[in-house]
């Protein structure tokens, strides 16, 4: 039995230096990546100010709302359906290229039915360039195809490029339009535009050259369409969630205060974007393995805890301070929105990691509740209380709706897997032996077999 055991651990060692890696590479793309979106979202705050701010978000976040919503759930889909059979990927590529197309269609014709009453409180010219950009949902619908089948081919190491690859041109493309004097809200559109192109072009030349273009396979197509539907209602309550606060608020009030509260997001879904990193990688490490991919699920959810309480309380304590420096005065309005939704950003953190606990669980419609309850709660709020409290009720709106989908998380990730609620708690063992381990000291025997109990 001893010999049994030793074996199962020697050959679990790389695996779990596999996913050390790998969840390493894919934080430290993730936090370069917002260190960029940091930079451009300067310079976009100090050359086109809160209007232009405002009148860009407007146009992009249309176009990239309808991409997640009609996406359908494909990048999950081809990644689990790749990872099963790897020599899936040419017929995958090709089935679902013909199944987006029409999608694809369908999306651009409801952008443009929504539009004038999406952007109603936007000047005519800003409608324009959003109906120009519209076509852009074909390519996002691609590009999460493309992406998906990178990820299920297990190439990380080109995932993880292709997705710093976006953000790295963008912010290039505009240091190089503000030097020569031309950085308007126009060119930074067609940077974006160019950008998406290029990363759809590089993910689809990488497959080819891995896997051609197959025949298209109708049964591999209803199947995975049926793994993809399942997990879409996830996607679309947590898209609704996130960014229904940014879509519906042009339409009710000015451009300034859509920039003002667009910072203010984008600084405190900084704590999202650097947990949902960890959590794309917690996902498949825990469906392999099984019952003990709890408790890395757990120890990921109190890491996320930590980081997000450090970061969030900083931001909180120094917002005025750091919005004045970095954006200037004219941004000074966005403190007081970011305060209001930091609590919720942490909160909302922590849960994308037992959301994807839930997706370990093989419970894709369980997780799909807590963020509907979060899309009723944001969708109800903004409707009743945008137009007389603007950005705060906004603000306040998307903390609450946050802060019930954790709940909700959690209650239904305990309900899964019967774990007690102490379980979510940090190790007591593990926490009285960090100043032993910070000073290089060996921990005593009985802190080092619980550590053991959770990797």
């Amino acid at each position: 039995m001893h010999n049994g055991s030793t074996g199962q651990a020697a050959a679990a060692a790389p695996a779990r230096r596999s996913f050390a890696r790998d969840g390493v590479a894919t934080i430290l793309v993730t936090a370069a990546t917002m260190g960029l979106g940091l930079l451009t979202g300067v310079l976009v705050a100090r050359t086109l100010g809160p209007d232009g701010r405002g009148a860009l978000t407007a146009v992009l976040t249309t176009a990239q709302l309808l991409g997640w919503l009609f996406g359908m759930g494909c990048g999950k889909a081809v990644t689990y359906a790749l990872s099963r059979d790897p020599r899936a990927g040419g017929r995958l590529l090709s089935t679902w290229t013909l199944m987006l197309l029409p999608v694809a269609a369908a999306a651009v014709l409801t952008g443009h039915l929504l539009l004038p009453t999406l952007l109603a409180a936007q000047p005519p010219e800003t409608l324009e360039l959003a109906r120009l950009y519209l076509p852009m949902i074909a390519l996002a619908l691609l590009s999460e195809l493309m992406l998906g089948l990178v990820l299920g081919d297990q190439d990380f190491r080109n995932f993880n490029a292709l997705n710093f690859l976006q953000p790295a041109g963008v912010a290039v493309s505009y240091a190089v339009l503000w030097a020569v004097g031309l950085f308007t809200v126009e060119t930074a559109v067609i940077a974006q535009a160019a950008m998406s192109t290029l990363v759809l072009v590089a993910a689809l030349l990488i497959l080819l050259r891995r896997h051609g273009v197959g025949r298209p396979d109708l049964a591999l197509g209803r199947t995975t369409a049926w793994y993809a539907l399942r997990t879409h209602g996830d996607v679309v309550g947590g898209v609704i969630t996130q960014r229904l606060d940014l879509l519906i608020i042009p339409a009710f009030l000015p451009a300034a205060q859509v920039g003002l509260y667009a910072l203010a997001t984008s600084l405190s879904w900084l704590i999202v974007n650097l947990s949902s990193a960890l959590a794309t990688v917690v996902m498949p490490a825990a469906a392999r393995r099984g019952r003990s991919g709890r408790d890395l699920v757990l120890n990921s959810l109190q890491a996320t805890f930590a980081v997000g309480g450090v970061l969030g309380g900083g931001l909180f304590l120094f917002a005025d301070i750091a919005i004045g420096l970095v954006y200037g005065p004219s941004f000074a309005d966005s403190a007081l929105p970011l305060r209001l939704l930091l609590p919720g950003a942490v909160l909302y953190a922590a849960a994308s990691i037992l959301l994807n606990g839930l997706y370990a669980e093989n419970r894709p419609f369980t997780a799909t509740l807590a963020n509907l309850l979060g899309m009723a709660v944001t969708l109800g709020g903004l409707l009743l209380f945008l137009r007389s409290g603007g950005i705060l009720a906004a603000a306040v709106v998307s903390t609450v709706a946050y802060a019930l989908v954790f709940v909700a998380a959690a209650a239904l990730y305990r309900r899964a897997t019967g774990l007690p609620w102490r379980a979510f708690l940090p190790d007591p063992a593990l926490l009285a032996s960090l100043p032993r381990q910070l000073l290089n000291k060996p921990p005593p025997a009985a802190a080092t077999a619980a550590g053991h109990t959770r990797e």
